[in-house]
């Protein structure tokens, strides 16, 4: 809840957003944690007044940081880039206290986590390298902390380790530079080698997002703000650049499979660009690339997803976003790498997909092999034994498959 109420809005007036977010902070722990520092000792008569005065230092040190941190959130929901002063009142508990502390509390707020990594990475990111560095060490701790914590409770500690802060500062700040520095070429190279850290930016990058999950992180946010932006389809670079930042998403999600969702949404993204300037072809073959992606995300657990957003992209998108050619396509894929048994959900999800104008005509044309057609038949055929077999009562289902037979195997008999 707080993470929503802490995300930027567009709508609304500033009074209206700013109500929002207090309502948030102020019902967090870094506004009710102070209420409960209050020594219930300190008034009594056995010496508690003197331990209390002894815990006051760290007491504020701990209230200076909350403070730091609740500002960081405020003005970053507020559209505001963060500047030195934000970042210097959060490692000022480093003086006086242990760095740890700043990194637990970090990660219990992970909104804090994504405006730094959206200041280093993100369209707006922050230009003075002094700034940036304190962003990185802020992330690096906040990293440090999850290890901390995955190592602490991992039955064999040995399997979690723990990176050095230093180092891994320089690394976020390095990723992020690198990132900028891609904008401004044509391509780059992708490489599935974390051994060749040196060479060109795009082998230095791969190389830091396969050992960095935090920096492969970062280089998702670049590429989402990259790829949404207005202007990025009539540039220059787009035809080339864009294969390069789909194969390094691949990349990312084959080492890091938390981080698939967020490769979805950039492929989605990529799907539904269309310039008048670019060749068919090419704009063709950038988008076969996405659901080649799109595919083998469906083989790591996101079949449901990927199936869900084919469809709405189907049903607001239109031919304009996903023509014929590219349904089947995508539906010749899916009969490469679908076999049964089926989960209901899944029949649901796919016989829904096929039953949509768009896939009828595209699945049904002459331009669909008779080979694959008799594949869909035989597809239809397991959907069905896979219902029975799971003694499917729904009607709405039946009636799935009834209008699935009478659709793609009807013209087959």
């Amino acid at each position: 809840l707080e993470d929503k109420m802490l995300k930027p809005q567009k709508a609304g007036t500033t009074f209206q957003r700013k109500r929002r977010i207090d309502v948030s902070l102020t019902m967090s722990d870094l506004f009710q944690r102070k209420r409960r520092r209050v020594d219930p000792r300190a008034g009594d008569a056995n010496g508690a007044n003197n331990d209390h005065l002894g815990n006051s230092s760290n007491s504020d040190l701990a209230n200076t940081l909350d403070s730091a941190l609740s500002q960081l959130l405020t003005k970053n929901s507020l559209g505001m880039q963060i500047d030195k002063e934000m970042t210097e009142n959060v490692l000022k508990y480093a003086y006086g206290g242990s760095t740890d502390r700043i990194g637990d509390l970090l990660i219990k707020h992970p909104a804090a986590i994504i405006a730094l990594l959206n200041n280093l990475f993100g369209g707006k990111r922050i230009r003075q390298l002094e700034t940036r560095l304190k962003c990185s060490r802020l992330v690096a701790l906040a990293t440090t902390a999850s290890e901390r914590l995955a190592r602490s409770s991992s039955h064999d500690h040995a399997e979690v380790t723990e990176s050095d802060e230093d180092v891994l500062s320089q690394v976020i700040l390095k990723g992020s530079q690198l990132c900028e520095q891609l904008e401004n070429m044509v391509s780059f190279t992708v490489v599935d080698n974390v051994e060749k850290t040196e060479g060109s930016a795009g082998r230095q990058l791969s190389a830091m997002c396969i050992q960095h999950p935090v920096v492969a992180q970062g280089v998702l946010i670049w590429a989402k703000e990259l790829a949404g932006g207005s202007d990025f389809v009539t540039t220059a670079s787009y035809p080339t650049i864009s294969p390069c930042i789909l194969s390094l998403a691949r990349l990312i999600c084959r080492h890091h499979p938390l981080a698939r969702p967020a490769i979805l949404e950039i492929s989605l993204i990529f799907m539904g660009h269309s310039f008048s300037e670019i060749s068919h072809r090419k704009m063709q073959s950038i988008k076969e690339q996405c659901l080649r992606l799109m595919l083998w995300l469906s083989t790591q657990g996101l079949s449901l997803a990927v199936l869900s957003a084919v469809q709405n992209k189907l049903e607001k998108g239109g031919s304009s976003e996903m023509d014929s050619a590219l349904v089947r396509y995508f539906f010749t894929g899916i009969l490469e790498i679908v076999r049964h048994p089926f989960s209901l959900s899944f029949v649901r999800a796919l016989g829904t997909l096929m039953m949509k104008r768009p896939c009828v005509d595209a699945l049904r044309s002459n331009h669909f092999e008779a080979s694959k057609q008799e594949l869909i038949v035989q597809l239809i055929n397991q959907f069905e034994a896979a219902c029975d077999c799971q003694k499917v009562q729904e009607e709405e289902d039946k009636s799935l498959l009834s209008m699935l037979k009478s659709t793609y195997c009807a013209s087959k008999n």
